[in-house]
């Protein structure tokens, strides 16, 4: 074997190995590691009997809308669209409260655990269902990154996943 096959070959293994473990990794966060729709931990003792006496009813949604300090052309656009979505979708539950549209830089001191909290990685939309101060659950919408080049596929995800969370809070 030369040594230009031997490159070659070290290169070819290397590549497979790298395209193996990726696949790996997307399957085992798509199937696996549901951590994007998170249930509230669970509480103490005392709190849950607290909260048996006091149910928390969602009364609100905040669509959350994360970026950092760089924004590309694409960033741009997944806030708009967001945006677009969230408002002119549910111009009625905007104006009552039942649904907030935030846009929030995590990379200033006071947003920063929000990367943890919803363990960002990246530009995220996030669905926040609450209940007075307290997040019952949340969802992070990832399909953002692959459908943003469709305007209209785009903003019917979102608002089909706002209309989910909007079903739950009660007025």
């Amino acid at each position: 074997m030369t040594g230009n096959t031997a490159v070659k070959t070290f290169f070819r293994v290397a590549l497979l190995l790298f395209v193996a473990g990726s696949v790996g990794y997307l399957f085992a966060k798509e199937y696996g590691w549901r951590r994007s729709e998170a249930p509230v931990p669970a509480a103490a003792p005392s709190a849950v009997l607290a909260e048996k006496t006091t149910p928390a009813t969602p009364d609100r949604v905040v669509a959350y809308y994360f970026h950092g300090d760089f924004r590309c052309a694409t960033c741009r656009k997944l806030e708009e669209y967001s945006r677009v979505a969230i408002e002119e979708g549910f111009p009625a539950e905007l104006k009552d409260g039942r649904l907030s549209f935030a846009v929030v830089n995590i990379e200033r001191p006071e947003n920063r655990h929000f990367i943890r909290d919803y363990s960002l990685v990246s530009k995220s939309v996030v669905l926040s269902l609450k209940a007075g101060d307290r997040e019952l659950r949340f969802k992070n919408l990832n399909l953002i990154w692959q459908l943003v080049g469709s305007r209209e596929t785009f903003i019917n995800y979102v608002q089909g996943e706002a209309k989910k969370f909007l079903a739950e809070v009660k007025r």
